[in-house]
């Protein structure tokens, strides 16, 4: 017959469990794109792969259209029941599974007892003349055990026909055209019908497939069935039994029986290693006799089909129509295939990948499938594995995606809460959203320009928390709020006693306090040109020394500097080094004036009032379109910090729920009034400060000169009011 494939995979179920790994003896799995594959040139056929797939994506060859086929077709079919058939088909008796069989259209049914018949004295002769220890090959996935993965002990296999074939040959001479269908509880049945020389078995069902077949038949009446004393040879061994009542003196220390896979493949590397002697005969049966084949399919425990079989083997004799004639020897070949082995270089190479480094990274966990990590190299090497099985390394992986995942959730949660801190809809503002959101991509330098007020800090803070520093410090200094002899210590730090009233233990500057984040230099503009000297090296190498120190140190920062002042005019002037401008403006974001997206003001309006109630925990009120226009054609100086201050002002000035015209500032309304703007040429620097002046004096007055109250009003802190006092001459 042709070689086909008993057992192969179903891809679209396989769901890379790896249990068909971990529990195939030989492992003739092969794993890719993580679908297990089987490999004919080395599967047994022993169905552990079958029972342990939960997927049910294992399927077995199946010769069911072929049998149904020549039934219908009126072909003589003759089954051969395995002697484990009865407890298969319990609580049905023999005589009725015989009967359920001819009904459905067999011609006639033998018992593969009667081949035990005719390999005992096959068995007797050939160890009687035996040098050497002897294999028993009555089961079939012994025979391919030793075949394709034990070949040295090939010669120690019996030449001998299983009972399945040496019945099959003998009812072949007696009736060659008929059609031989074995029904028994082994998928290896199947590979020795197909694939094993001088088979002379046509067709293979398992008592799964026959069951089902034979659901809705029903049993024809039958007078008796034949009855054989080897009835008890699916039992452990059941070989040595039978040749002991057939007379063959097998001496107990000669002949041992062994089942189970595990102690086979023990027994066969101990009989390779040349470890045992003293023993004749191994009778070995893969599974735990035949009465627990993968496909037996009994709804009786283990122990109930023993006790059930012997009882029926009571009292039964010998049974055979006609002495068998000829010789059921039969002559078994290597079909070993060697798998290329790796160096220990190569398996450390392995193993690195999924990064096992020691002996303490190799778990063993067998999460695989194989038995240990090395294993599991090694098969890698040969082809049967892929190299990320390992459980350890893919959780390692899946908790970087994750991680991965999470990180991209956040960050669109981030961008969200941001980017619409940033509140406008005029294509100027959507133009600077998208350049905010490809600075925090990159990681250099940044240089924000725009006039006081426009939110130069929130485009800074939006750059930091939409980058990879996000979780790092955002420290920010006001380059032109601090005196030119203490700009230094507030950005380098100093040590203890660098200068007179230094703190103990020094302190660390906001450089230092910044690292691994980001550091905002806001008016950058206005730092003293000895300072800027210092601030370039620093950028140049990312070292700085404390005041006092000679150690330097080494910081990662990125750098967003912010500016209202012209810098390239500036530099012009000689007010600014070159050098530093370049170095800042790696990105430059330019943002508008609030006179330039007038737009958007009704938005910001609206913001700030919601911001305000719900900090207060106050009912919003209504802008009178009076009031809009006027907050619409005022040309706002002081931008957007300006707009928020007038609207808390206008807020707390309306008693009822309209903020009119009257709430508004003086300086607003008398321009309405007279259809004027701010027209008259200043710089901007002049017009804020005028502004400022003003909502000081008034907020002031508004609070009853209360400083505190004044400032939060404003929306200012009270170091800063005080020095705006101070600095325009304020009668407070």
């Amino acid at each position: 017959m042709k070689k086909l494939q008993i057992v192969s995979t179903d891809k679209e179920k396989c769901k890379a469990c790896y249990a068909c790994v971990r529990n195939c003896p030989v492992k003739a799995i092969k794993i890719e794109d993580q679908k297990a594959e089987v490999l004919e040139e080395r599967c047994i056929a022993c169905g552990s792969c079958v029972r342990v797939c939960s997927q049910e994506a294992k399927k077995i060859y199946s010769f069911k259209d072929e049998v149904l086929a020549r039934i219908k077709n009126g072909d003589k079919v003759i089954g051969l029941l395995a002697p484990s058939y009865p407890v298969s088909f319990y609580p049905l008796k023999p005589e009725e599974v015989h009967g359920k069989l001819l009904a459905f259209g067999f011609s006639k049914i033998e018992e593969v007892t009667a081949g035990v018949e005719i390999i005992l004295p096959e068995y007797g002769n050939y160890l009687a003349e035996a040098k050497d220890y002897v294999i028993s090959s009555a089961c079939p996935a012994i025979v391919s055990l030793i075949e394709k993965h034990y070949p040295e002990l090939i010669n120690h296999l019996a030449p001998i026909k299983s009972p399945m074939g040496a019945l099959a040959k003998y009812l072949k001479t007696l009736e060659p055209n008929s059609f031989l269908v074995f029904i028994g509880p082994c998928i290896a049945k199947k590979n020795e019908a197909l694939n094993f020389n001088e088979s002379h078995i046509d067709a293979v069902l398992t008592f799964k497939e026959i069951k089902e077949m034979l659901k809705e038949v029903v049993p024809r009446m039958v007078s008796g069935y034949p009855r054989n004393f080897t009835q008890s040879f699916p039992l452990p061994g059941g070989l040595i039994k039978s040749l002991k009542h057939r007379g063959y003196d097998i001496e107990s220390q000669k002949g041992i029986s062994i089942e189970g896979k595990e102690q086979v493949i023990e027994t066969l590397e101990s009989l390779k290693e040349k470890k045992v002697s003293g023993v004749l005969f191994y009778d070995l049966l893969f599974c735990r006799g035949c009465i627990d084949g993968p496909e037996i399919d009994s709804e009786l425990t283990y122990i109930e089909r023993q006790q059930y079989l012997l009882e029926l083997s009571k009292g039964n004799k010998t049974i055979l129509s006609k002495k068998p004639a000829g010789t059921f020897r039969v002559r078994y070949t290597v079909k070993a295939r060697k798998l290329p082995l790796p160096t220990e270089e190569e398996i450390r190479e392995i193993l690195a990948y999924t990064d096992k480094f020691t002996p303490e990274d190799e778990l063993n966990c067998g999460a695989c499938g194989y038995n240990s990590c090395r294993e599991k190299a090694i098969a890698v090497y040969q082809g049967l594995a892929e190299i990320d099985m390992c459980l350890q390394f893919l959780l390692k992986k899946t908790r970087g995606e994750a991680e991965f995942y999470r990180n991209k959730y956040e960050m669109e949660n981030r961008k969200k809460y941001y980017l619409d801190g940033i509140t406008g809809q005029t294509e100027k503002i959507i133009e600077i959203k998208k350049l905010i959101e490809k600075a925090a991509l990159s990681d250099g330098n940044v240089l924000i320009q725009g006039e006081s007020g426009v939110g130069k800090e929130i485009a800074a803070r939006t750059i930091h928390y939409l980058s990879e520093r996000a979780d790092k410090p955002f420290v920010a200094i006001n380059c032109a709020a601090i005196p030119e002899n203490l700009l230094e210590t507030e950005l380098f730090g100093y040590e203890e006693g660098a200068f007179t009233g230094a703190k103990r233990g020094g302190k660390a500057g906001k450089i230092e306090q910044a690292d691994g984040g980001t550091l905002f230099l806001d008016e950058i503009g206005d730092m003293p040109l000895s300072m800027q000297v210092k601030l370039l090296r620093f950028i140049q190498n990312r070292e700085f020394e404390r005041v006092g120190s000679n150690t330097p140190r080494k910081v990662n920062i990125r750098i967003i500097a912010a500016t209202n002042q012209p810098l390239a005019k500036l530099v012009k002037e000689g007010r600014f080094r070159m050098d530093l401008y370049y170095r800042l403006n790696v990105f430059n974001i330019n943002i508008p004036p609030l006179r330039e997206r007038r737009d958007d003001i009704p938005l910001l309006i609206n913001r700030f009032m919601n911001e305000f109630c719900e900090r207060r925990k106050m009912a919003p009120k209504i802008v009178t379109s009076e009031a809009m226009s006027i907050l619409m054609n005022y040309s706002w100086p002081g931008n957007i910090r300006e707009l928020q201050n007038v609207i808390e002002r206008a807020y707390y000035l309306a008693e009822g729920n309209l903020i009119k015209p009257e709430h508004l500032p003086a300086q607003l309304t008398s321009k309405a009034l007279s259809g004027e703007r701010i027209t008259k040429l200043t710089t901007f620097k002049e017009a804020v400060a005028e502004v400022e002046k003003k909502l000081i004096i008034e907020g002031l007055k508004a609070t009853n000169y209360n400083k505190l109250a004044c400032a939060k009003l404003l929306g200012i802190p009270r170091a800063t009011l005080y020095q705006k006092i101070k600095e325009y001459g304020i009668d407070a």
